[in-house]
């Protein structure tokens, strides 16, 4: 006599973990979204660019370890750019450039 042949079960994958470090990367902090880039931590900056061209607004973080951070920008900005001193633990700026404004909102 033979046995019934058995159904085969199929085996429950688990679902996949949430990367926890991507959603601690943004978070929405006060009203805004903080956004971190862990990535770039304990590297040494080589050079910092901002560029603005009609299809391409971007600032670029240049590491001396041959990497770099782009953040790309869509249109319709304006960057004000401040250089501080942060050492008594208040924002107390050293150097100021003018604003930088998108193609799209230039006089």
């Amino acid at each position: 006599m033979t046995t019934p042949a058995r159904a085969k079960t199929r085996k429950r994958s688990t679902p996949a973990k949430r990367n926890t470090k991507s959603r601690k990367a943004k978070a929405l902090v006060s009203g805004r979204w903080l956004m971190k880039f862990p990535q770039a931590k304990g590297k040494t900056l080589e050079d910092l660019e901002f560029s603005t061209h009609p299809e391409d607004h971007a600032i670029t973080l240049l590491f001396r370890d041959k990497t770099a951070l782009r953040l790309e920008i869509e249109p319709g900005f304006t960057m004000f750019a401040d250089y501080a001193d942060l050492k008594t633990g208040d924002w107390r700026p050293k150097k100021r450039w003018p604003p930088v404004r998108s193609q799209l909102l230039r006089d």
